[in-house]
């Protein structure tokens, strides 16, 4: 019998945490281009971010590791947030904002992987999908709530008054990190979070960086070798296809603000959007909606990957025949699509990864996949702004759905024979 669940009072920290998340990229974005910067540099802020995940989600899991402790490092990532993000509040040069976002990126990747090891530190097995389940309500909490104090700062006062609040927000997450967050006894091994599912899958769809080792020469080898059999080439589909899918989706989303902003939307309708498709994230995300999803269906996954292709598509002919304020309503109806099909996809690739993760060399396996989903990530960000400024955005946007169909077309090709996945395989 399971006992009884005691929500660790540590998971409210996840809230303001998520909740700078929401709205600093916004400001980011709309602050670059309110100081006359273009789509490139807004792709090139992206791009700093991303791959300044790579060391850093190393390096966390390595402090972590060494000092055995959570606290500090949650503290640690706290004081580098709001130190960047002050910095970033009083910055009025383009190139200043790039570097200190990219220094953001650096600590406060180390958060979800201290979120992650406190919930397997105080949650017991029995309960971790419970723990879980909540730790991704929190993240949609916070989300909202970043959204929603921005929506309503931008209601009377000008965009720079936005950049406080991510500075409120990191206060709150150090405050939170000291009072809140207790050190365990028996501190538990980073490499526990991959024996169970749904600590994996949540931590998964908090960051796609979780370098529990950095991947060696032999990990890609390896890869490289299985995707020749038919056998074991699993594992490699599901990374390429998750390429495809950051590929297109960064793309998509590093351009798609500057093009709100080429159509005369204001910094406050384009923040209502960002509620508009969280909250349809949240929606998406709840059980009865998701249940489908955390099975890992194949076929589930291609439908939503097609989905999500076919919105990126509309957003090109959109970018060709809608101008002015009518952009506005046709994005409600294509961040309904993308938003339902995010999630779905989000979870369901997460599931069949663990499903398929092989029982040796876990942490080498997940290195790979975050690598790799951290590079197509800066791939994405960097040729959207480039691709966008010379050559238009529909040819980006078109791009972008191109990634998508690719992505569900591979994983029709593999996953047809068993749309449905059989139980008795794993």
């Amino acid at each position: 019998m399971a006992e009884r669940f005691l929500r660790p009072r540590w998971l409210y920290a996840i809230i303001p945490f998520y909740a700078i998340q929401s709205c600093i990229g916004t400001y980011i974005t709309l602050r670059i281009l309110e100081l006359g910067g273009s789509v490139i540099s807004v792709g090139l802020a992206s791009s700093a971010y991303n791959i300044s995940l790579i060391p850093s989600a190393f390096i966390g899991g390595k402090i972590a590791d060494y000092i055995g402790r959570r606290r500090p490092l949650l503290a640690l990532s706290a004081m580098g947030q709001l130190f960047t993000l002050s910095l970033i509040a009083m910055a009025g040069d383009i190139n200043l904002i790039i570097g200190f976002y990219a220094i953001y990126s650096f600590f406060s990747s180390f958060s979800p992987t201290v979120f992650s090891l406190l919930l397997m530190d105080t949650v017991s097995k029995e309960n971790l999908g419970e723990g879980s389940a909540i730790s991704f309500k929190y993240m949609i909490y916070g989300s909202l709530t970043g959204n929603a104090l921005g929506f309503l700062v931008l209601t009377s006062l000008p965009l720079t008054a936005v950049a406080l609040l991510p500075v409120g927000f990191s206060t709150i997450l150090l405050i939170l990190s000291l009072a809140l967050v207790k050190d365990s006894k028996t501190a538990t091994e980073r490499q526990a979070i991959t024996f169970n599912p749904e600590a994996l899958i949540t931590r998964l769809a908090h960051l796609p960086v979780i370098l529990i080792k950095v991947p060696k020469l032999e990990d890609f080898k390896g890869l490289t070798k299985g995707a020749r059999s038919a056998v074991t080439r699993d594992i490699p589909l599901i990374m390429a296809t998750n390429v495809l899918f950051f590929l297109g989706a960064n793309l998509f989303f590093t351009s798609y603000t500057p093009f709100l902003k080429a159509n005369n939307l204001s910094n406050l309708e384009i923040t209502g959007l960002g509620i508009f498709v969280t909250c349809i994230n949240g929606l998406a995300s709840a059980q009865r909606f998701s249940r489908s999803s955390k099975r890992g269906d194949p076929g589930m996954i291609v439908e939503f990957m097609s989905l999500r292709a076919m919105a990126f598509l509309f957003a090109a002919i959109e970018s060709l025949y809608f101008f002015g304020h009518s952009v506005l309503y046709v994005t409600l109806l294509l961040y309904l699509l993308i938003g339902m099909a995010y999630t779905n996809i989000t979870i369901g690739m997460n599931a069949l990864l663990y499903r398929f993760l092989p029982k040796e060399g876990q942490g080498g396996t997940l290195g790979v996949y975050s690598a790799l989903n951290s590079i197509a990530m800066f791939l994405g960000s960097f040729l959207s702004g480039n691709i966008s400024f010379f050559l238009g955005y529909p040819v980006t946007f078109l791009l972008s759905s191109i990634a998508l169909f690719g992505a569900a077309s591979l994983f029709e090709w593999h996953f047809k024979p068993r749309r449905t996945v059989d139980e008795e395989l794993f």
